[in-house]
C-alpha cells in the first residue's frame, strides 16, 4: 500500500496497565503516501512509549501527505487535478514477457514518467490463460516549489492484457469517495464471467496529519478489466480512524479470492477480507480482527461483514484491551483462498505470543490459519490455528528513517508477510510462505541490550539501537500442511541465497500441483546496494527475473525527505554515485517505500506470472531537492511483469 509517513506525535493518556505490558499494538498501514520526520516518543510511567507510537514499530501506519493547497510553483499538468480527471486517464505499454515488461507506461501526462507504481499483484482468468489484471497503488505528484509542498493523489491502477502479457492497458479503478486508495487485489470470477479489483479508499488530511474513512470497495468489469463500474462499498469505516477521533473504524489490508473451482459448493463465491482497526479514546488502538464478506453473485452484492479470526486461548495471550478470553484480535494481513473441494482458508499474522518475545515489548509475531467447510450457504469458520511463531520483533531488525523496521543496508519498509496456497491437486496440501531471520537477534537475550528496544529509534545514523544487523539476513520459508491446515509443520528454509537477504515472496500453485514462489533478493550479503526479483520453481531452482534493481537511489521515497542531512542514513546508498551521474550524496536518496508486497500466478495452462516493483530505469522529477537546488533525479518505481 502506497505509504508517505507522516507520524503525528502522541500526548494521549494511557489507559492503566492491567499488568505489566509486553507488546507492540497494531495498526493500520494505510492507502495513502509519506511525508515528514518521526515524532518523538511519548514516556509512560509503564511503558517506555505511548500506545500511538507503538504502531510505528510494526504495522505503523501514518498520515496522509495530502497537501491540496495550489497557487504559484506547482509543476505537472495544468488546471484540474482531480480523481475523477485522473480515472479517464489511459495509455499503453508492451514488451516481451519471457524477459520482462514494463507495464506503466511512464508517458510524461500526469508525472507518470516519474511517479510510483507499486504493491503489484496479478489474476489469471481461470477460462482464458492469456487474459491477466494486475493492480498497483498508482501515484499522481504536483509540486509546490515554491513552499516544498507537494500534492498526491493514489489511486488503484490496473493493467489489463489479453495476449499473455505481450500487451498491456494502464488505466484506474473507479473511486467512490475519498482521495487515496490502493492496495489492489485483483481476482477473476470464471462462473459470472467478471473481473473484480478490491482497494481500500479514505479521505486524506487536506493538509493536515490524518487519514479518515477507510473503505474497502470492490468494483467490477464485465469486459475483461477495460471499464470498470463505480466501486462497491464492502467495508465501511468512520471517523479519522489514523488521527485522535474516538470510536473511529479504519479498514486495512483487504484482500480477494474467488472460487474457481466448478462442481464445487459455493462455486463462483466471491471473498474478501479485511482488517477492522477500532479506535479508543483520543484515537488509541483497541483491536484489529479479521472480517470476511462474500458475493455470490459476480460481485454486484456482498454479505454483511462477519469477525472470523476467533479465539486460542493457548497463544492468543495477551489483550491490549477487553477480557483475556484468548480472543485472537490485534491481527493484520488477512490472505483468503480456496482448495479445490471448496474449503476456505484464511491465513493472517498475529501479534498476541506473548510467551514468545525475548524482551518486554519485543512483539515477535505469529502467522494463523482459520478455514471453513465447503459450502453455499453462510460460511462457518472453526477456531485459528497457530501455524509458526516469526522473528520479526522489535530487535529482530533494524529501522528507517521513518521509524519502521528495514533491510539491513537498505531503507524500505519491511514486513516478513506472503501469502497461502492449496494444491489443485490436493486439498490438504496447503503452504505459506514468509521471510524473516529465522532464529532472534542473539544481542535480545544478552543482559547488556536489556531495553534497546526503548532506545531512540530514530537516532542517526543506522538506527539500530539493538545492534540487529550483527549476522544479519532474512530468508524464505515454507510452512507447510498436510492434513488440510490441522497441523503445520512449522519453518521449513526454502532458499539462503548465501547470506543475501530475501523478502516479500508470494506463493501459487500451478495446476499439476507444482510449487512456484517469487521474491526480492540482494545481489549481495547484507549491506548491499542492488537487488534482484527472482522466480523458485520446485524441480526446477531459482532464476533472476529483468535488470538488479537500483534500491537505494530513490526518484521519489527517499530518505533526504524526511530528515536533515546529519540523520541520513550512512549504512544505506553506494558512495560516489559517479556512475550514472547523480547529482546527491550517498544516503540521501535511499528508498524508504516501495511496496509491502509482490505478486504471483500460475495459470490453467501451468504458465508462471509474475509481477513485482522495479527500481531500474532513471529519471527526473518535477520535485526541487532542496540539497542541491536541482530538479530530483534516481530510479523510479515502475510495475514490472515476467511469464515463466
Amino acid at each position: 500500500m502506497p505509504d508517505d509517513l507522516r507520524v503525528p506525535s502522541s500526548n494521549q493518556t494511557e489507559r492503566p496497565a492491567r499488568r505489566q505490558p509486553r507488546r507492540i499494538a497494531f495498526v493500520a498501514i494505510t492507502a495513502i503516501a509519506l511525508v515528514a520526520v518521526i515524532a518523538p516518543m511519548a514516556v509512560g510511567r509503564d511503558r517506555p512509549f505511548g500506545t500511538s507510537d507503538m504502531f510505528l514499530l510494526k504495522w505503523g501506519g501514518n498520515a496522509a501527505e495530502f497537501d491540496s493547497s495550489s497557487g504559484s510553483g506547482n509543476t505537472g499538468a495544468g488546471g484540474q487535478f482531480s480523481t475523477s480527471q485522473i480515472e479517464k486517464f489511459r495509455c499503453e505499454s508492451s514488451g516481451d514477457p519471457s524477459e520482462f515488461v514494463d507495464m506503466s507506461c511512464n508517458t510524461t501526462e500526469y508525472g507518470q514518467n516519474f511517479a510510483p507504481d507499486n504493491e503489484i499483484a496479478i489474476a489469471v482468468d481461470p477460462n482464458d490463460p492469456d487474459h491477466l489484471l494486475a493492480g498497483s497503488n498508482d501515484y499522481y505528484y504536483r509540486f509546490n516549489n515554491s513552499t516544498g509542498a507537494r500534492q498526491a493523489l493514489v489511486p488503484t491502477g490496473f493493467f489489463t492484457s489479453f495476449d499473455g502479457g505481450k500487451n498491456w492497458v494502464d488505466g484506474q479503478i473507479p473511486q467512490q469517495s475519498g482521495n487515496g486508495a490502493g492496495d489492489p487485489s485483483p481476482a477473476f470470477d470464471g462462473k459470472h464471467g467478471v473481473a473484480l479489483m478490491a482497494q481500500l479508499e479514505n479521505v486524506g488530511g487536506q493538509g493536515g496529519p490524518w487519514a479518515a474513512m477507510g473503505n474497502v470497495t470492490v468494483s467490477r468489469s464485465t469486459d475483461g478489466g477495460l471499464n470498470w463500474s463505480q466501486s462497491i462499498k464492502v467495508f465501511k469505516g468512520q471517523g479519522a480512524g489514523i488521527g485522535p477521533a474516538n470510536n473511529a473504524v479504519f479498514w486495512d489490508k483487504e484482500w480477494l479470492t474467488v472460487n474457481n473451482y466448478p462442481g464445487t459448493p459455493g462455486y463462483g463465491r466471491a471473498v474478501i477480507t479485511a482488517t477492522r482497526f477500532l479506535n479508543g479514546p483520543q484515537g488509541s488502538y483497541t483491536e484489529s480482527p479479521i472480517y470476511m464478506s462474500y458475493s455470490d453473485d459476480g460481485g454486484a452484492t456482498w454479505s454483511e461483514p462477519s469477525k472470523i479470526s476467533g479465539k486460542n486461548p493457548e497463544v492468543c495471550t495477551y489483550q491490549e484491551t477487553g477480557p483475556d478470553d484468548g480472543s485472537c484480535d490485534e491481527d493484520q494481513f488477512g490472505i483468503p483462498e480456496f482448495g479445490p473441494d471448496g474449503t476456505l482458508f484464511v491465513h493472517f499474522i498475529n501479534g498476541q505470543h506473548e510467551e514468545e518475545w525475548e524482551q518486554d515489548f519485543e512483539f515477535d509475531s505469529q502467522l494463523m490459519v482459520v478455514k471453513a467447510a465447503p459450502t453455499s450457504g453462510v460460511p462457518a469458520f472453526g477456531d485459528p490455528v497457530h501455524v509458526v511463531d516469526l522473528e520479526d520483533g522489535g530487535t529482530d531488525m533494524p529501522f528507517s528513517v521513518i521509524g519502521r523496521q528495514t533491510i539491513w543496508g537498505h531503507q524500505i519498509r519491511w514486513t516478513p508477510v506472503g501469502n497461502i496456497s492449496v494444491n489443485p491437486t490436493d486439498p490438504d496440501d496447503v503452504v505459506i510462505v514468509y521471510a524473516d531471520r529465522g532464529t532472534a537477534n542473539p544481542n535480545a537475550t544478552d543482559p547488556a541490550y536489556e531495553g534497546c528496544l526503548f532506545a531512540a529509534r530514530n537516532q542517526a545514523n543506522d538506527y539500530d539501537p539493538c545492534d540487529a544487523h550483527e549476522g544479519f539476513d532474512t530468508d524464505v520459508y515454507l510452512a507447510r500442511s498436510s492434513d488440510g491446515g490441522e497441523t503445520w509443520n512449522g519453518r521449513e528454509l526454502l532458499d539462503d541465497a548465501g547470506g543475501a537477504p530475501q523478502w516479500f515472496p508470494w506463493a501459487d500453485h500451478g495446476p499439476d500441483g507444482t510449487l512456484a514462489i517469487a521474491w526480492d533478493e540482494d545481489t549481495a550479503p547484507a549491506p548491499a546496494d542492488t537487488f534482484e526479483h527472482v522466480l523458485w520453481v520446485d524441480g526446477g531452482g531459482k532464476q533472476a527475473l529483468g535488470p538488479e534493481e537500483q534500491v537505494d537511489i530513490s526518484v521519489t521515497h527517499w530518505s533526504g525527505q524526511y530528515v536533515p542531512q546529519s540523520a541520513w542514513p550512512t549504512i544505506c546508498g553506494p558512495a560516489g554515485y559517479s556512475d550514472p551521474p547523480i547529482t546527491d550524496a550517498e544516503g540521501k536518496d535511499c528508498n524508504v517505500f516501495h511496496g509491502d508486497y509482490t505478486g504471483l500466478a500460475v495459470g490453467p495452462d501451468g504458465a508462471i506470472h509474475v509481477v513485482w516493483t522495479g527500481l531500474n530505469v532513471l529519471s527526473t522529477s518535477t520535485q526541487v531537492d532542496g540539497y542541491t537546488g536541482e530538479l530530483h533525479d534516481g530510479y523510479r518505481q515502475d510495475a514490472n511483469y515476467a511469464q515463466r
